[in-house]
C-alpha cells in the first residue's frame, strides 16, 4: 500500500475514553494504582516487549507496535534505566492504544521490520499520522490514570496543599495545579505533565 493513500479512521474523545475503560477492565479488573501496564503485555496479552538499541537515537521513537501485533519494540537504553520507568510505561500504554483502536486500519500496512514499519509511519500523511497519535495518546492517558482513581488521589493532594497553608480557594494557578500534580503523579507512576493534562481534561480543573 502508499503510505500516502493511508486513512486514519476517526475516534471522538469519548470513544477514545469508553474503549480504554473497558480495555482497563478487562486486563486490569482490580482497583489499584499503578497500573501493571508491564504485566498486562506479558501475562495478559502474551505480547513481547523487545529492546531495540538506538531506537530514540536514529528514529526518535520511545516505542513501536509492529505490524506482527505481537511486539512492542522499545528502546534499550530507556527500557535499562529507571530513571525512563514512567515515560517507558506510558509508551507502552501508547502503543497498547494502538493495539486497541487501530487494528482494523493497520491491516492496511504491509508488515516487515522495524525499518519498514517506521518508513511507512514516517511517509504517511501528516494529518493522517497526527490522529493515530492523538488517538493512542489520549488512549494512554485514560488506560493509565483511571478518573475514579485520578479524582481521590487529587482530593487527598489538595488535603495536602490545606494542611500546608494553602486554602482551597487559593489554588487557581498554573504553579498550583503543577504543585498538586506531582504527588498524584507517583501515585499513578506517569509524568506531573499526564496529571496536569488528566486533571484538565477530566474537568477536575481549575477548581470550582
Amino acid at each position: 500500500m502508499d503510505p500516502n493513500n493511508f486513512k486514519a479512521p476517526f475516534i471522538d474523545q469519548q470513544e477514545i475514553w469508553r474503549q480504554a475503560d473497558a480495555f482497563r477492565r478487562r486486563v486490569w479488573p482490580s482497583d489499584e494504582v499503578p497500573i501493571g501496564v508491564l504485566e498486562i503485555v506479558e501475562f495478559e496479552l502474551d505480547l513481547e516487549v523487545r529492546p531495540v538499541s538506538r531506537l530514540k537515537e536514529d528514529n526518535d521513537i520511545d516505542a513501536l507496535l509492529l505490524g506482527n501485533w505481537k511486539t512492542i519494540v522499545v528502546d534499550q537504553v530507556q527500557y535499562m534505566d529507571r530513571r525512563y520507568s514512567n515515560r517507558i510505561r506510558f509508551s507502552i500504554a501508547h502503543e497498547l492504544g494502538h493495539y486497541v483502536l487501530h487494528q482494523a486500519a493497520f491491516k492496511q500496512i504491509p508488515r516487515g521490520s522495524v525499518n519498514e514499519w517506521i518508513e511507512f509511519m514516517r511517509d504517511m500523511p501528516e494529518r493522517e499520522y497526527s490522529f493515530l497519535e492523538y488517538h493512542a495518546y489520549e488512549f494512554a492517558g485514560r488506560f493509565l490514570v483511571p478518573p475514579g482513581a485520578l479524582r481521590r488521589e487529587f482530593d487527598a493532594a489538595i488535603v495536602l496543599a490545606e494542611q500546608n497553608g494553602m486554602p482551597r480557594v487559593q489554588l487557581q494557578t498554573d504553579a498550583h495545579l503543577q504543585y498538586l500534580a506531582k504527588p498524584v503523579s507517583r501515585k499513578f507512576e506517569v509524568s506531573s505533565g499526564v496529571i496536569e493534562r488528566r486533571l484538565t481534561k477530566e474537568k477536575l480543573w481549575p477548581l470550582v
